[in-house]
């Protein structure tokens, strides 16, 4: 990860204590913001003491929280309770503030978050998201906002690829969300995002380029063997970018595939598929595994994964984990952009579904070239997407942050 300093030159003047702003259970790690939470306070929680203050939509189940706990955090759970949210619903034709900030800013929630600013003696407060915006005191400790990506960009695109009565409303909801974002910008010491797309998205000069990483032990290295006719797109698949991904996958770019090989078959994997998502095994040589155990086996077992994303913002975890694993990948070029992968050398991009189709082919049909671009890959993730270094460059941050010096200049991590 270049521009990180290295681990014992931190300055560790002290111990924070750190309170920690989120809207769901950093374990286990399930979504891109509980991965980043995890990991991140997987390193940190060692070095300071760390309170999380997780305002939840799902009451969680004993075993979450026992998971959470375990990173060596304090844990405090506050839930949105109904009236929250049909609270959230009246208030949102007459104020300015997006729907998800409002829904996680209840009247209890918000009350005992800024009561725990006021009245204890923390170093500084963390704020995950632009969810949690009414969640900070704005006369409390030195604040830093991982806002992760930037969410407004990937609302704005949603609505672009959405008709009816929806796309509208969703253009409403960015502009709101992008003035929220760039609101707890300006009060925060220091904001986070994952990459520049994001950063140059939200407008606001002061911010920070923090990668995510990969857990390489959980995605290692696996030179095969490999289904030769098998493309593989691992996700979400009830969030919209994958979901709007998968269905481009299948309906337009395997076809195009099956017409020269037409063995080729799509292995659609993850948690939560839409409706949407699962009408699409009536497709020809699709196949859907939902819920799987380890989802690092269902990709390294592929000959090539195909993640043609349209929507969405930040940094696809999902490339970094087929990188990681050896699986080769072929993206578009925003994609890869994001992640820092190098067209041609570390994945194979095109932005058309032609150009994705012919991407495709050419790896399957050269098993050399794809075993070439994989192992470029896989050394690309663990140069650049190391969780303990990305840990560090938020901790040199929080350091800075509580020792005053909010003259703090934008980095790349």
């Amino acid at each position: 990860m270049a521009g990180l300093p290295d681990k014992d030159e931190v300055p560790r003047r002290r111990r924070l204590r750190v309170l920690f702003l989120c809207t769901r259970l950093p374990a286990p790690p399930r979504r891109g913001d509980q991965v980043r939470s995890f990991h991140l306070l997987r390193e940190l929680a060692v070095r300071h003491d760390i309170t999380c203050i997780a305002t939840l939509l799902r009451r969680p189940s004993a075993e979450e929280i026992a998971l959470s706990r375990a990173l060596g955090i304090k844990l405090i759970v506050h839930m949105v309770t109904p009236t929250d949210l049909v609270a959230a619903l009246a208030k949102a034709p007459f104020e300015n503030t997006p729907l998800e900030t409002l829904a996680f800013a209840g009247r209890r929630a918000r009350l005992a978050a800024h009561a725990m600013q006021r009245g204890q003696s923390f170093d500084l407060v963390h704020a995950q998201l632009a969810r949690t915006a009414g969640l900070v005191h704005p006369d409390g400790p030195p604040l830093v906002v991982d806002l992760i990506d930037a969410l407004s960009a990937n609302l704005r695109r949603r609505a672009e690829l959405t008709g009816g009565l929806l796309g509208p409303l969703l253009r409403i909801e960015a502009s709101r969300l992008l003035q929220t974002e760039q609101a707890l910008l300006r009060q925060a010491a220091a904001g986070i995002v994952v990459g520049p797309d994001d950063r140059a998205a939200l407008g606001v000069d002061s911010i920070h380029v923090i990668p995510n990483g990969v857990d390489l032990a959980a995605f290692e290295w696996r030179e095969g063997p490999r289904r030769a006719d098998e493309i593989v797109f691992a996700g979400n698949l009830g969030y919209f970018p994958n979901v709007d991904a998968a269905c481009r996958l299948a309906r337009r770019i395997l076809p195009a595939i099956q017409l020269e090989r037409p063995t080729v078959g799509l292995r659609l994997v993850g948690a939560r598929p839409s409706r949407s998502v699962r009408a699409l095994t009536s497709l020809g040589g699709v196949m859907l595994a939902a819920n799987v155990p380890v989802i690092a086996d269902e990709i390294a077992r592929a000959a090539i994964t195909v993640i043609p994303m349209r929507a969405g913002s930040g940094m696809q975890n999902k490339i970094l984990e087929a990188m990681a694993v050896g699986t080769p990948v072929v993206t578009t070029s925003a994609a890869a952009e994001a992640c820092g992968a190098r067209p041609d050398t570390e994945v194979l991009v095109a932005d058309d579904d032609a150009g994705l189709a012919r991407a495709a082919l050419l790896l399957l049909r050269d098993p050399a070239r794809a075993r070439t671009l994989a192992r470029a890959a896989r050394a690309h993730v663990e140069r650049q997407h190391s969780w303990a270094a990305a840990a560090v460059a938020v901790e040199d941050l929080w350091l800075r942050a509580a020792a005053g010096n909010l003259a703090l200049k934008p980095s790349i991590a």
